[in-house]
């Protein structure tokens, strides 16, 4: 595998009014059958991309389906609640008259007490069956936390690419109200003692005995409040090489300076980390961090094949547009040949509070992704 032949290095990408100028030309193009999968959330973020969307026209269905989510009787973010009734009833009438909305419920637990959220909202989505009369679905990860949008991503697609090996191009859509403030001021809470590996990817062989020898690369695309979870993963990944990735250009001129800042003792005076293995990317182009993620693995996997190549830890701990990044190099590398084991390792949280002293807080900024359909086709 080269960077030439990455599978996103030509991608389709629009933010702001370009946004806005996409979605009006394709929806005019001809008849479109839309669903939109939201998380229902309490960021307030979570019916800007489909309220800007159901305004520009255009035939054909557009239905919803509304992913529910329950992080516990002690989450943080049951302070939300009235925010969170404030966004489905914005949606329900952003929608009426023009679809159905279907709700699904991900169990974020087992009977156990054992999180089971990654697992959970993998399968709610069994088939391709079900979008059979959709001509384009919309993920809009606004309002869904990391732990959920990340493996429904991933579920997605595969379940897209088989359909297109049987000659179908059904196209694939994530978009996102971004605001870098926002996220920064979203703060988790009651965090999971250890961290794991995301359901969806190839964590086993990561810790596999067969596989003990290959060295192994940690890349934790970092975003700020996140020393914690830093930590742990670090735990649970024991890498051999570490490349953070940091935002720059970013809406901050100076966030990846901040970010340092705020990671220095851990970063180079606990964990040795390389000035030489920073890895850059731009904070608004998912793209970009999927980019760079590759062309630093494959760099490693060539220089480390006389010891059976590498193996590869992601982590994505920033917005998230660069969290898409993470995710498109996670699936990639574990579906081309030759495969690079990989894995991304998470923490996950009990809730969230949102921290008013961050700001002032910009207008967010729409953006929209095409990740699978009609203009990858050959």
């Amino acid at each position: 595998m080269t960077t030439g032949s990455l599978r996103w290095r030509d991608y389709f990408l629009r933010e702001g009014r370009h946004f806005n100028e996409f979605w009006q030309m394709f929806l005019a193009e001809r008849k479109r059958n839309v669903l939109f999968v939201l998380g229902h959330g309490f960021d307030s973020r979570m019916c800007d991309g489909i309220e800007q969307i159901l305004s520009l026209g255009g035939e054909g269905a557009r239905d919803v389906i509304l992913l529910a989510f329950h992080e516990g009787a002690e989450s943080a973010s049951h302070s939300h609640v009235d925010q969170r009734k404030t966004n489905g009833d914005r949606l329900a009438e952003l929608v009426r008259g023009r679809g159905e909305i279907g709700h699904r419920d991900i169990a974020m637990f087992s009977e156990e007490g054992r999180r089971i959220s990654a697992r959970s909202i993998a399968k709610v989505f069994a088939s391709s069956a079900e979008f059979r009369s959709y001509t384009d679905v919309v993920v809009d990860i606004s309002a869904l936390p990391r732990g959920l949008y990340l493996p429904l991503l991933a579920k997605f697609l595969a379940l897209f690419d088989v359909e297109q090996e049987d000659g179908e191009k059904r196209n694939l859509h994530v978009i996102v109200s971004h605001s870098p403030t926002s996220d920064n001021a979203i703060v988790d809470e009651g965090l999971e003692e250890s961290a794991n590996y995301l359901f969806g990817f190839a964590a086993a062989a990561l810790e596999s005995e067969s596989t003990s020898g290959q060295p192994k690369i940690w890349i934790p695309v970092l975003g700020k409040r996140q020393q914690a979870q830093l930590e742990r993963i670090h735990s649970l990944v024991m890498p051999d090489e570490i490349c953070p990735l940091l935002p720059s250009p970013a809406q901050d001129p100076r966030e990846g300076d901040s970010i340092m800042i705020e990671y220095r003792e851990l970063l180079f005076d606990q964990l040795r980390v390389e000035p030489r293995n920073i890895i850059y990317a731009a904070e608004s182009n998912p793209f970009e961090v999927y980019r760079q993620i590759m062309r630093s693995i494959l760099h490693y996997d060539r220089a480390l094949k006389p010891l059976g190549g590498c193996k590869v830890a992601l982590s994505a701990m920033s917005s998230k547009l660069a969290s898409i990044g993470v995710l498109l190099a996670a699936y990639e590398l574990g579906r081309r040949d030759p495969k690079v084991i990989v894995g991304v390792a998470h923490v996950e949280s009990q809730g969230y509070h949102v921290d008013k002293s961050v700001g002032p807080e910009p207008l967010p900024t729409l953006f929209t992704m095409w990740l699978s359909g009609e203009c990858y086709a050959a």
